[in-house]
């Protein structure tokens, strides 16, 4: 599994600058980058990113079994399918995205 270094401001596992922030006695991690709305979902009043683009920033962060097993819950649960998950990987803006290339494995099989 992916370990962030020590240091408050780096680049994670996907080559995005990424922060990390204090609130309360709370953790947070920042992660910086520009994703299309089509991306974006409300949830509660809530904006979050869609299940597929989750899955797609945290894959290269979990062991290959666990992104197979995200990928199939997801899957199940209708939260996206392969040919959507095939069409967002393989969009100019994610062709250089560590996570999207290993969706792309799990979901081209």
């Amino acid at each position: 599994m992916y370990t962030p270094p020590d240091d408050d401001i780096y680049v994670d596992h996907n080559g995005r600058l990424t922060e990390r922030q204090c609130i309360g006695d709370q953790e947070v991690v920042v992660h910086y980058d520009d994703i299309p709305e089509s991306d974006i979902t409300e949830i509660d009043g809530i904006r979050v990113t869609t299940a597929l683009r989750t899955v797609i920033d945290l894959a290269a962060a979990v062991t290959p079994a666990h992104l197979r097993d995200m990928v199939e819950d997801c899957l199940a649960r209708r939260l996206f399918t392969i040919e959507e998950a095939l069409a967002r990987v393989d969009e100019p803006d994610l062709r250089d995205h560590r996570g999207a290339q290993l969706v792309r494995g799990i979901v081209s099989r």
